[in-house]
């Protein structure tokens, strides 16, 4: 397990980086320059967003997305601290699975 975890820090650091650069498998972003948006690390087949409008809107629903996956995961977690089963919130079964339904 622990060369495995190496192996994903190894692809995660040098996918953030770009090292390798664009002859490589890891051709997935290229690093950081100067002269584009703070964290446009995208190659050019990316979809960007010319008009501001457009842009405020997908970056903002984006937000949303994120908050929405939070309280989601904070449900779960609330119904574990209650000692339910988040998958299966059917309570009064004694940790039982729920009935079948058909």
């Amino acid at each position: 397990p622990t060369f495995a975890w190496l192996q994903i820090m190894l692809f995660c650091c040098m996918h953030e980086t770009g090292a390798g650069g664009e002859s490589s498998f890891f051709s997935l972003a290229k690093p950081q320059t100067v002269d584009a948006e703070a964290g446009d690390i995208a190659l050019d087949s990316w979809v960007r967003y010319d008009d501001p409008e457009t842009k405020t809107f997908k970056l903002n629903a984006e937000r949303q997305n994120g908050r929405a996956a939070m309280l989601g995961i904070t449900g779960c977690l609330v119904h574990e601290i209650l000692g339910v089963d988040a998958l299966y919130p059917t309570g009064g079964l004694g940790g039982a699975a729920p009935p079948a339904i058909f």
